[in-house]
């Protein structure tokens, strides 16, 4: 429910909702969140570079200071240990092989 609260979503429009249609959800505002970090990101970087100008020193490339911030992606192992993980905190039972 936390995270449907973060995704902006009322309790009502959480339960109405399908786990795969809330998994659209969670992807979207995560996509989008990762959008508005770039966007503030570069804007911050054309102040600095307006900045800088004006200051006369060397200028870091954008491309790089973006690469940085990206997460690198779990590998099936990391998943099934991130999942086993969350089904214990939340008390969930391992049921099968």
């Amino acid at each position: 429910m936390k995270i449907a609260t973060l995704c902006g979503l009322s309790p009502l429009e959480f339960w109405e909702l399908t786990p795969y249609e809330f998994s659209l959800v969670v992807n979207a505002y995560a996509k989008r969140s990762e959008e508005e970090a770039e966007e503030k990101l570069t804007l911050a970087y054309i102040n600095a570079m307006w900045t800088i100008q004006f200051l006369g020193k060397n200028k870091p490339k954008l491309d790089d200071i973006l690469k940085k911030n990206h997460k690198k992606e779990m590998t099936d192992e990391e998943m099934l240990n991130q999942i086993k993980l969350l089904n214990n905190i939340l008390g969930g039972e391992i049921t099968g092989s």
